[in-house]
């Protein structure tokens, strides 16, 4: 077919479409004479009736209408909310195809956009568990839950989670495959609870209501139980007869925690928090360590494989003893603690105050004298520092979905380390970051996907470098 028999693809057709593969961020990709077209909530091997809702130059996006013809993996998924909410958008591809997925993403990424040419990225780990695997999870009141059909009843409150891109809709959930089972019967008690006492599910386009948002923690290794409640108001009697109630039905409960926010923002953080029962912390172990884990600390979610992802770091900085390292972003202080033991002395670099507070606890409680915990922003404490502490030998680091900022390479790159470990949640800012590393000081070793969240669309990698001879 020459260019004038090309097919012209305009906002607003129908097409069918043929998937091929998954792009990062898990829509499908669907070819049509060269063009991309973008597919949400497919996989491949699909055939589906999809409309264009985007045309650019080199690409396109679409929404399907209509599925035509099943993938050959394709399997039933076990949630009743599958395809509104927006967690498991993979749980209908069997778990084997999603780990090559993921590969193919983590691979096409580091080659196409970091510049890799044909680096060799081996397949993602798989976690020890596809179902019931996280320790934590967020779930958000509303006044008005999504309705999937017009002829479902008008609810005047939903606790659930959010509908992809939407800040406003909720899908009420009562049975999440992620969690454990014994949280599905808090949160379905904290539901009814609400429902029977009046609450009002907080509106983000009004800002009324007063529930915001149920967050559950639970110890992996411990049992611990973490309920968080939170609200916009600290109602001292509402509270008091809320945890009289829960407390009754869930004696178990480690901690029970009432945060409050008056934040416009849906961010499940409290300004202030009261304790109602327990120390208002629970524990968990990765390895051998022992952490505390308040309400705002960053802690992996999946425990059972972030001890396989801190594994890869581990191996990654090839420690034998007498180097200094720097962990930045370092949380409550998981890697840093998982790497003292064979380090000469680890200083970790934090952003959050009880983060920090936590991490220099758990350090003190397992005895561990050779970690230094740096409280502040790393654009600006990394450089504020390096001339007061040893310099670093191996540097780890674990950033937030945005990569690194540009002030961080420029500091890691003055600082000059031997060896550079990148753990990422996010394979298109690692690409980007590892492009300014090895463009210049550095050499690219390994790169090596950890699954630590089946059945969604996100993927943990490892990647190591060292500095170039």
């Amino acid at each position: 077919m020459n260019d004038a028999e090309q097919r012209v693809v305009k906002k607003g057709d129908s097409i069918e479409l043929e998937i091929e593969s998954l792009a990062f961020g898990g829509k499908g990709v669907a070819k049509v004479d060269g063009l991309a077209i973008f597919v949400e909530r497919t996989i491949p091997g699909q055939k589906v009736l999809a409309r264009i809702v985007k045309k650019k130059k080199s690409f396109a996006e679409a929404y399907p209408l209509e599925y035509l013809k099943k993938a050959p993996n394709e399997i039933e998924a076990k949630c009743a909310a599958f395809g509104t909410c927006g967690g498991c958008r993979l749980q209908n591809l069997e778990y084997d195809d999603q780990l090559q997925e993921k590969t193919r993403q983590v691979r096409d990424l580091v080659q196409r956009v970091g510049g890799f040419a044909d680096f060799d990225v081996p397949t993602a780990l798989p976690s020890p568990s596809a179902f019931h695997y996280r320790n934590k999870m967020e779930f958000t009141f509303t006044p008005s839950p999504w309705r999937n059909h017009p002829d479902d009843e008008d609810e005047p409150l939903g606790l659930g989670q959010h509908i992809p891109g939407r800040f406003d809709k909720i899908v009420h959930i009562e049975t999440c495959y992620l969690q454990k089972p014994i949280m599905n019967e808090i949160m379905n008690f904290v539901f009814a609870f609400a429902q029977e006492h009046g609450w009002e599910g907080y509106n983000n386009r009004t800002h009324a209501g007063w529930a915001r948002n149920l967050v559950l923690r639970y110890g992996e290794h411990t049992d611990d139980i973490m309920v968080n409640l939170v609200t916009k108001t600290y109602e001292k009697e509402h509270m008091q007869i809320f945890k009289n109630a829960i407390m009754s039905k869930f004696p178990q409960i480690s901690t029970l925690i009432n945060s409050i926010t008056s934040r416009l923002s849906d961010v499940a953080i409290g300004e202030t928090e009261v304790f109602l029962h327990g120390p208002g912390s629970i524990k968990d172990r990765l390895g051998e360590s022992e952490f505390e884990i308040s309400a705002s600390s960053f802690f992996q979610t999946n425990t059972r494989q972030a001890e396989v992802l801190y594994a890869e770091a581990l191996k990654g900085t090839d420690l034998k003893g007498g180097e200094v390292v720097y962990d930045l972003y370092c949380g409550t202080g998981t890697i840093a603690l998982f790497l003292a033991k064979q380090a000469k002395k680890v200083y970790g670099f934090e952003l959050i105050a009880s983060s920090v507070k936590n991490a220099r606890r758990n350090a003190k409680a397992q005895g561990f004298e050779n970690v230094e915990f740096i409280l502040g922003d790393l654009k600006d404490v990394l450089s504020q520092n390096v001339d007061r502490i040893e310099p670093a030998d191996v540097i780890v680091v674990d950033p937030p979905r945005a990569g690194l900022h540009q002030n961080v390479v420029d500091d890691i790159l003055k600082v000059g380390p031997q060896k550079l470990v990148y753990v990422s949640c996010n394979p298109s800012t690692l690409a980007r970051d590892l492009k300014l590393f090895c463009e210049t000081d550095y050499e690219l070793v390994s790169v090596q996907p950890v699954d630590m969240f089946p059945h969604t669309t996100h993927i943990e990698t490892v990647a190591q470098m060292v500095k170039k001879a």
